[in-house]
């Protein structure tokens, strides 16, 4: 296939030029590793193989271009490091006789982990497996491409750690998908914040099931080196809480406490605290029985957190509102300068109704209005002569009688 104007490290057309305008990768320096699959190369004859993403201790993921779909994939290879080489840049080679059992048994429990993926592939929270196939003396699994970050990555570019409402928000999903897969008979055994990845559409999803063999059968490696010492689901959140990796049970072992996450600082409610500390016991005998019962205790104290807040914010706001009309009653008005208003007296309507008449002026609650002073009456003076005139015609008819 003629890749010439492609970037393989995101697929985007460059215009020739390099770096890639897009992602800035360096097409001379995408292959960092003999192990990895040379970028160009078409596996199943609809693959394109672009960078490699990462390597496990028993696979590789790259990036990839599924060509009849057009559309970019994530691809993984089984390749248990320490057991095979690889030949002519392509074929996966034991490097014994033993290794060449074990790579037997292990591209089997590979493939049983993506039969159970694929009944998966609508879970909103399992990374979706869209094929898989054997090629090359090993097998591949390919899925859809994550757009988005890991929870490790989203936890360093917050500063190391999130708060519990949010940490609940993400990993009670997962913790979800994790009691479904349980169901099935399979154990992701690898659970921490770079597998499980945030996209930018909103959702978790868990990836990367490299250690999920050892749930099958036989265990190919130890498995001390392939899960990451201090990380479980419990220890993923108190990474995420804490910003801290839990004490290493090793530490643990010979005195060395693991300090509570109230106790480092963490605001969250105690129940919860206590769930997660559960979850953290040394002994898998006093840890919960199943993912579900952890995911349980996990949603009720959040529930329960947040109708506390609930309640203490209502209460709070009846608090002000109480004090508010408390302070209205209390405190006296204070006086307002007195307007006159010579406002002239609206037209009564044809019924004498005034209520219906517009208010001649602004109306102001704050400004006390008083009504204009009566005039004083004045004397008038053809009214006294009047009046004078009369009590002389009464005098004078007095007198003549």
């Amino acid at each position: 296939m003629n890749t010439a104007g492609i970037c393989l490290s995101c697929f985007q057309h460059t215009g020739g030029l390099n770096p890639c305008p897009h992602c800035g990768a360096d097409a001379a320096h995408l292959q960092k590793s003999p192990q990895h699959i040379a970028p160009g190369t078409v596996l199943n004859n609809n693959y394109l193989i672009g960078k490699a993403l990462g390597q496990g201790g028993f696979g590789i993921t790259y990036i990839g271009w599924d060509i009849n779909a057009w559309r970019i994939v994530a691809i993984k290879e089984y390749y248990p490091s320490g057991l095979v080489t690889r030949e002519r840049g392509l074929f996966v080679a034991p490097i014994d006789d033993e290794a060449r059992i074990k790579l037997k048994k292990g591209v089997t429990q590979f493939f049983k982990e993506a039969l159970i993926l694929g009944n998966f592939s609508s879970h909103p929270n399992i990374v979706n497996v869209l094929h898989f196939f054997r090629q090359n003396n090993t097998a591949y699994i390919v899925m859809e491409y994550i757009n988005g970050k890991s929870l490790k990555d989203y936890l360093q570019s917050r500063g190391g750690s999130i708060s519990f409402t949010e940490a609940s928000q993400i990993l009670c999903p997962i913790m979800t998908a994790l009691d479904d897969l349980h169901h099935s008979g399979l154990l992701h055994r690898d659970i921490a914040p770079d597998n499980i990845y945030l996209t930018v559409d909103g959702h978790a999803k868990l990836l990367d099931f490299g250690a999920a063999r050892f749930s099958f059968g036989e265990e190919t490696q130890s498995a001390a080196s392939v899960i990451k010492p201090g990380y479980a689901m419990g220890a993923t959140f108190y990474r995420s809480l804490t910003g801290k990796v839990p004490t290493a049970a090793a530490d643990r072992a010979m005195g060395r406490e693991l300090p509570g996450l109230i106790e480092s600082g963490v605001l969250l409610p105690e129940p919860a605290d206590k769930a997660i500390m559960h979850a953290l016991n040394m002994k898998p005998e006093d840890r919960y029985t199943s993912m579900k019962l952890f995911e349980q205790d996990i949603e009720h104290a959040s529930a329960d957190s947040k109708k506390a807040a609930e309640e203490f914010d209502l209460s709070q706001q009846q608090a002000v509102n109480l004090q508010s009309t408390q302070t209205f009653r209390t405190l006296p008005v204070p006086p307002m300068p007195q307007q006159n208003y010579a406002a002239p007296i609206p037209p009564r309507n044809g019924m004498g109704n005034l209520m219906n008449t517009p208010y001649p002026y602004p109306y102001n609650p704050s400004v006390s209005v008083s009504p204009a002073p009566a005039k004083e009456k004045q004397s008038d003076p053809e009214l006294m002569k009047w009046i004078l005139k009369k009590i002389r015609k009464k005098i004078r008819k007095k007198f003549r009688k």
